[in-house]
């Protein structure tokens, strides 16, 4: 049952999460209007707004105007719950589970609007530093020599190349970097922002074989560190056991 109650909050939550993505990057307020379709401009029902299943039961379609619904809304809706749920499993009811789900969900947040935007918003960043200190702030015999570190060590380190690079990665990843650091401490942190780079440059070879990109064209670094920063706080103590110990 707790497992089931998870999974439904992950939904709304994940609902919650699309208002974010669409709004943010407008500088609309996430909380005024009322949702409505994006093409014809009508009031959606609460019956068009169930997470996952109006999406299914509507063929992907406005109840209105029958334009296509971006995938991307269950998608968001559905990876949230079962991340959730699997962040459950591992880390049972308590705050540990608190701090990886806001986490996540703020991730999830960054990633899609930096993929379609490729920005990385101030709020977001702003919510997610406050959101880690006060989670860390719960082991505040750490804070000041892991989680405060890992914020200032991750995010040094992309700025150094940044400088170097000359704008070769943007601002917005060093700050979303301190994000990461604030919540994992410095250790995940630093672990977190290699397996970016692994991720980051399969991804670019990847492209750049299929022609896909140039060696010149930007690609948004943020989903890489969204999904380093989930698969250290999934998998990290058994890629380097001896590392966190």
């Amino acid at each position: 049952m707790l497992y089931l109650l998870v999974f439904i909050y992950g939904l709304m939550i994940g609902s919650f999460s699309n208002v974010c993505i669409y709004r943010i990057p407008g500088g609309q307020s996430i909380i005024f209007p009322h949702s409505a379709c994006p093409t014809c401009g009508k009031r959606l029902k609460p019956c068009h707004m169930v997470p996952v299943l109006s999406f299914l039961l509507l063929g992907g379609k406005c109840a209105y105007c029958k334009e296509k619904i971006s995938a991307v809304y269950p998608i968001v809706e559905l990876g949230t719950a079962v991340l959730y749920t699997f962040l459950l499993y591992k880390f049972g009811p308590g705050i540990l589970f608190l701090k990886y789900s806001f986490l996540s969900s703020i991730l999830i947040v960054i990633c899609f609007i930096d993929m379609k935007n490729q920005i990385i918003p101030d709020e977001m960043i702003i919510a997610g530093l406050l959101a880690g200190i006060i989670f860390s702030s719960v082991d505040i015999q750490n804070l000041l020599r892991d989680y405060i570190p890992g914020a200032l060590i991750g995010s040094g380190i992309l700025l150094l190349i940044v400088i170097l690079s000359k704008g070769g990665m943007g601002g917005g990843d060093v700050k979303l970097m301190a994000v990461i650091g604030i919540f994992l401490g410095w250790r995940k942190a630093l672990l977190a922002l290699f397996i970016s780079f692994i991720l980051g440059g399969i991804f670019a070879f990847v492209l750049l074989i299929t022609r896909k990109k140039g060696m010149k064209d930007a690609v948004p670094f943020g989903p890489f560190l969204g999904a380093a920063a989930m698969v250290t706080v999934f998998y990290g103590q058994y890629i380097v056991p001896y590392y966190f110990k």
